[in-house]
């Protein structure tokens, strides 16, 4: 390859990882679907030459059951109210480009951090929180993924700089109230609540924890 060449290449390269990391920032900015990301994933695999890899990862969505008929998001579609499954389903593309080293974290944390995270969030969620006591209890994110709006679903994704090492993923709901007056429009609560943490390995139904009113707010097939 000519020296003159490489530079083109690396300026590619470049503008595709901070596309990949801005749609995995704001999906909803580009689009309702989650085809941004499975485009946008797949051409940085082919700039670095992983394609087969990419291949892989996407088999292991459906191995798992983590990719349903209508995508990522037909698979949540059974764990979280529809408002909240754009940015939940963001965060499974979060975790692939991890393992590939392209994702630019916010806050890296330590490996005991992750550890002891992983170790106590079962038990963390057996009552409700908030997005408030989720920061006070384990610091910032290492990615936030969604609007700035309290009345919208987010996620918060935490994990290490290594990209081996799975990442723990909060889920949080919060809509505006019916029948709010439109000058005075506020949400269900307060700030956005945890509905549920995705933090177990294996097959995708049963790596989340709930919180009760993950439990109530849980889609049902009535």
């Amino acid at each position: 390859m000519s020296s003159g060449v490489e530079p083109e290449l690396a300026e590619a390269r470049q503008h595709h990882l901070a596309k990949v990391n801005d749609v995995l920032r704001r999906p909803g900015m580009y689009g309702s679907r989650e085809s941004a990301e499975l485009l946008l994933l797949e051409a940085m695999a082919a700039v670095d030459g992983r394609l087969a890899r990419w291949q892989t990862e996407c088999d292991g969505l459906r191995d798992r059951g983590a990719f349903a008929p209508m995508g990522v998001a037909g698979a949540y579609s059974n764990i979280l109210p529809a408002a909240a499954v754009r940015d939940a389903t963001a965060s499974v593309y979060a975790e692939i480009a991890h393992r590939f080293g392209w994702l630019e974290l916010d806050r890296r944390l330590s490996e005991e951090e992750l550890r002891h995270m992983s170790a106590d969030i079962g038990d963390w969620v057996v009552q409700d929180r908030s997005l408030s006591a989720v920061i006070a209890a384990f610091g910032p994110p290492s990615l936030w993924i969604g609007g700035t709006n309290p009345n919208y679903p987010k996620t918060l994704v935490y994990g290490t700089a290594h990209p081996d090492h799975g990442l723990l993923c909060f889920h949080l709901w919060n809509a505006f109230a019916e029948g709010a007056p439109e000058t005075t429009l506020r949400g269900v609560h307060p700030e956005r609540v945890v509905l549920a943490v995705r933090h177990r390995p294996g097959a995708f139904a049963g790596s989340f924890s709930f919180t009760p009113e993950g439990v109530d707010r849980r889609p049902t097939n009535d």
